[in-house]
């Protein structure tokens, strides 16, 4: 399964459930309807955090530390689901299992943005970096605006971008590598080699006009 049908199962298996409530409020504050937004974000979450370890080595090696706190991030999300759907067979699940979505959705923004920086500068890398900084910022200002429906639209937008950085990893997958790992470090070699061998020769002459003449 490529990176982008992979992101665009799980952006579609997230986005269903929120925009069913936005269309049908009532009919989803029931048992089945949380039981079955646990179970979008279970299964969602799961696929994102799959993504995110099966990165392409370029994005993998642009940011560690980026990367983990997204992938935290995801942990999060599954958690949130997780808990979310064992308390909620009786109608009332823990409202208290929100502070863990509160929680991945900040590691997704500071890991998004730490990720996206260092992934723009990369080979091909900027499709998944701007996917990443939306996730990041769709995701915060989902978090931030708290009246429906833009709330719900923020957030279905913020799984969406996923699919951005989805494309951008089988483009990162599918562009050449370049000899050395980037772009410029072959001529780079090649003007060091340059200023060595004018040294070279510069130091040759001196010493010839340094040898007394018989």
């Amino acid at each position: 399964m490529s990176a982008t049908t992979r992101t665009a199962l799980a952006a579609t298996v997230l986005a269903v459930p929120v925009l069913a409530q936005i269309a049908w409020p009532a009919r989803l504050d029931v048992t089945g309807g949380h039981v079955l937004f646990a179970a979008s974000q279970l299964v969602g979450w799961a696929l994102l955090a799959c993504l995110v370890l099966a990165a392409p080595p370029p994005a993998r090696t642009a940011s560690p530390r980026g990367r983990r706190a997204v992938l935290a991030g995801c942990a999060l999300q599954v958690s949130f689901a997780t808990l979310y759907g064992a308390t909620a067979f009786d109608g009332e699940p823990l409202e208290a299992a929100f502070v863990l979505f509160l929680l991945g959705f900040i590691s997704l923004f500071v890991g998004g943005l730490l990720w996206a920086s260092r992934l723009r500068r990369t080979t091909g890398g900027r499709l998944a970096a701007a996917g990443l900084l939306a996730v990041a910022v769709l995701g915060a200002l989902a978090m931030l605006v708290g009246s429906d429906p833009f709330h719900d639209l923020f957030l279905v937008s913020s799984y969406v971008a996923w699919v951005v950085v989805g494309r951008g990893f089988d483009t990162l997958r599918s562009a050449p590598t370049p000899p050395n790992g980037n772009g410029t470090a072959p001529t780079s070699s090649r003007n060091e080699d340059t200023r060595s061998d004018n040294a070279r020769a510069r130091a040759a002459t001196a010493m010839d006009q340094a040898t007394p003449r018989s």
